[in-house]
């Protein structure tokens, strides 16, 4: 009997190295305080994790002064130009809280992920028409409400989770500033009130740690001022 011919030998395959992921490439659309801030504090992660590749302004020399100030390689007069720029990751939107439909929308049908700030919307409505746009271009989609990320509040959910607190069953909180000579919070046009504005904290940890399920119930007790707003 042959002895059986022997397998022929294959070199094993070469593993190429892979490369570093690179810094996640934001655009920033709006040129105004909120945005501001928001760039002040990526500045503060390392740029081989972010950096800040274009921002956008509705007028082209506000958005070139603040590229200028926080040394942002490209500067657009308008949304759609932004929206178009190939080398972005994702879009920091900042606009006042009635565009954050239509400038979400905007950048969500262009494919991109988006970073909305706080409020996502000024209606239910609103905040579903984004999130379905944002499902079926299967794109990022996230309202900013920074403390959700804060090391204490994590700790503080998982506290709750592990059942180490009970049963919560009332959340007391407050927050306040001076914010009367801001007119922006009483015009109803511009998305005014409390709920819209700080008071947003407080309702998203209410409904994170007492929810209970998908529908909570909800009662709302509060003053109006003169223009209708809470």
């Amino acid at each position: 009997e042959r002895e059986p011919e022997p397998c022929p030998t294959r070199e094993p395959p070469k593993i190429q190295p892979v490369a570093p992921p690179g810094p996640t490439r934001w655009g920033i659309c709006s040129a105004g305080a909120i945005s501001h801030d928001f760039v002040v504090a990526l500045k503060t992660l390392p740029p081989s994790e972010h950096t800040v590749a274009a921002v956008a302004a509705r007028d082209l020399g506000r958005a070139q002064d603040f590229a200028r100030r926080f040394g942002i390689p490209r500067a657009y007069g308008s949304y759609e130009e932004l929206a178009e720029d190939p080398d972005l990751d994702v879009v920091y939107v900042g606009v006042v809280n009635p565009a954050h439909l239509p400038t979400g929308l905007l950048f969500l049908r262009r494919g991109r992920a988006v970073l909305m700030e706080k409020p996502m919307g000024l209606r239910a409505c609103e905040v579903a028409q984004l999130v379905g746009t944002a499902r079926e271009r299967g794109v990022f989609l996230m309202e900013g409400f920074w403390t959700r990320f804060f090391p204490a509040w994590r700790r503080l959910r998982a506290l709750a989770v592990e059942g180490a607190l009970g049963s919560p069953l009332v959340l007391r909180g407050a927050l306040g500033f001076a914010l009367g000579g801001v007119p922006r919070l009483r015009e109803p046009g511009l998305g005014g009130g409390v709920l819209l504005d700080l008071g947003g904290y407080g309702l998203q940890m209410a409904l994170a740690l007492l929810g209970g399920g998908p529908s909570p119930s909800l009662w709302a007790h509060g003053v109006l001022h003169e223009t209708g707003m809470d």
